[in-house]
């Protein structure tokens, strides 16, 4: 998860990272931005982020004026001194509003609130891609039953129950067959998942998709993670992270 703070106060700025990342270690902040026209240079650029934690009233004005002059789709959570903006700021794509001084309290709620909204907004987004893809296989249309890879010079084509798991290493995919066995697919993990049947196979993480009949042991892990075994065992550990742990867990029940 990534976090963007924008705070003109170095001291404020500094506690509230070392406060978010206390709360959930998993969390990365990126960066600690004091200017509105610094904000509005690094927002431009088109940054990945999940959150912005942000002040109102910074040395060259309110962050308000950001809004104006680049999009920005991240969620946010307003920590300011000033209570009179708040309406102002829930108009805008706001989480949370907290008065200076925050607690740790009131900031592990805003963060709680924040992965609350992200989930159910996700599983919707999940749940309508689910129904589309099976109305369209409904179609007349199917999943692939073999893919087209290479060992060398020599082409082979694999059918798909012959296939424990699809990874990627040092930028290349692979085919991991039931015997043990790698070959090279010239096709991304994104469009491989689009391909195969998601009651077969399931994206453990940006690394792996893996078939059910090959996961040989799933653990319980740190912060709510899992870890997972498949077989032919894989050159390394698969951990699926904490919002993705439900999902893996509901696809193993059949559901």
């Amino acid at each position: 998860m990534k976090v963007l703070i924008i705070e003109d106060e170095a001291i404020a700025g500094r506690l509230l990272k070392s406060t978010i990342t206390a709360i959930d270690p998993d969390i990365e902040v990126v960066d600690i931005i004091d200017s509105i026209e610094a904000s509005v240079e690094y927002l431009s650029t088109r940054p990945s982020l999940d959150l912005i934690f942000l002040d109102i009233e910074l040395g060259d004005g309110q962050t308000f004026e950001i809004f104006k002059k680049v999009k920005i789709e991240a969620p946010l959570i307003f920590v300011t001194a000033y209570q009179e903006h708040a309406l102002r700021a829930f108009k805008l794509n706001s989480v949370d509003y907290l008065l200076k001084p925050v607690n740790k309290e009131e900031l592990a709620a805003a963060l709680t609130k924040y992965k609350r909204l992200h989930r159910d907004q996700q599983k919707a987004v999940t749940d309508n891609i689910y129904h589309f893809l099976h109305q369209f296989r409904e179609g007349g249309d199917t999943y692939k039953d073999r893919f087209l890879a290479r060992n060398g010079t020599r082409l082979i084509s694999i059918p798909v129950t012959d296939i424990a798991y699809f990874y990627t290493r040092e930028k290349m995919q692979y085919i991991k067959t039931v015997n043990n066995t790698d070959f090279i697919i010239d096709k991304r993990l994104d469009d491989i998942e689009a391909d195969i049947n998601p009651k077969s196979f399931f994206r453990l993480n940006r690394q792996f998709i893996v078939g059910y009949r090959f996961i040989d042991k799933v653990q319980t892990w740190f912060n709510g993670k899992l870890k997972v075994q498949v077989k032919p065992a894989a050159y390394e550990d698969i951990i699926v992270s904490r919002l993705k742990a439900n999902d893996f867990k509901r696809w193993l029940g059949g559901e």
